[in-house]
């Protein structure tokens, strides 16, 4: 799935199958739910693969209201 800001392009993978909530075109809102996480690929576990650019350029991401180190095998919950 990708969302497009209008400057930045934001990619979501992995999601499970028949869980995507919006469809090309759809306008989506910040906490709105877009799909679940799925395991695809060759891994152990579900994840959500997330990747933003600008030009073509990966972008540095920074969330807000986690503390500590993101890394392999930390879950995080809203």
């Amino acid at each position: 799935m990708f969302i497009d800001t209008g400057s930045e392009l934001v990619k979501l993978a992995h999601l499970r199958p028949g869980t995507v909530t919006v469809a090309t075109g759809d306008r989506v809102r910040a906490g709105q739910l877009l799909g679940e996480v799925g395991n695809s690929g060759d891994t152990t576990e579900p994840h959500l693969h997330l990747h933003a650019e600008r030009d073509g350029l990966g972008l540095d991401l920074r969330f807000t209201g986690i503390t500590g180190t993101l890394h392999r095998g930390r879950t995080l919950r809203t």
